[in-house]
């Protein structure tokens, strides 16, 4: 395997999740949509040399992930989703660096502005 000085990427735009998020009661009483762009870093020269998932990454992998963390409990902040969301993925997935864009439309604050988003990078 040659020496590389970046690592290569993969992205899975615009995932849905279901979270209970927001900062009171009332609004983590129902789940809320939210959206994440999700990039890994790793080398996947050996997986495309020879056209196998051994040596890469397994999206469908990333994405259970993804939807369980968001579905295993209540969220306050966006914040802290999104860190447990791209801990999960390091801890599980032979990656080196993971960089989650999570947002929401807060219906608090519908009207002022499509969407908060809250970009987090490990390690």
């Amino acid at each position: 395997m040659s020496y590389k000085e970046t690592q290569d990427q993969i992205t899975l735009c615009g995932v849905r999740l279901l979270p209970r998020i927001g900062t009171g009661a009332e609004e983590r009483g129902a789940v809320q949509e939210c959206r994440a762009d999700l990039t890994v870093w790793g080398n996947f020269e050996a997986a495309a040399a020879t056209d196998s998932l051994d040596g890469s990454v397994d999206y469908c992998r990333i994405l259970q992930t993804m939807r369980e963390t968001a579905a295993e409990g209540e969220y306050v902040l966006l914040e802290t989703l999104a860190y447990r969301i791209v801990r999960g993925v390091l801890r599980g997935c032979p990656v080196t660096r993971v960089r989650i864009r999570l947002r929401k439309s807060p219906a608090v604050l519908s009207g002022q502005l499509d969407f908060v988003e809250v970009t987090v990078e490990e390690p």
